[in-house]
């Protein structure tokens, strides 16, 4: 989680480790993903996540 973003026009870029704060990070995402209407993409799983509306 100090890796810095990766920000484009069209993308934001972040890398999470796991760690006990994990979970934190993670609700934090999803709220600011669902605030701006992002979409959510996890690489490892290949799920992608489409914010609420």
């Amino acid at each position: 989680m100090s890796t810095p973003l990766a920000v484009g026009i069209d993308h934001v870029i972040m890398n999470l480790s796991f760690s006990s704060k994990s979970d934190d990070a993670i609700k934090m995402i999803e709220e600011l993903a669902g605030e701006y209407r992002l979409v959510l993409w996890d690489p490892q799983s290949q799920d992608a996540y489409l914010p609420s509306v």
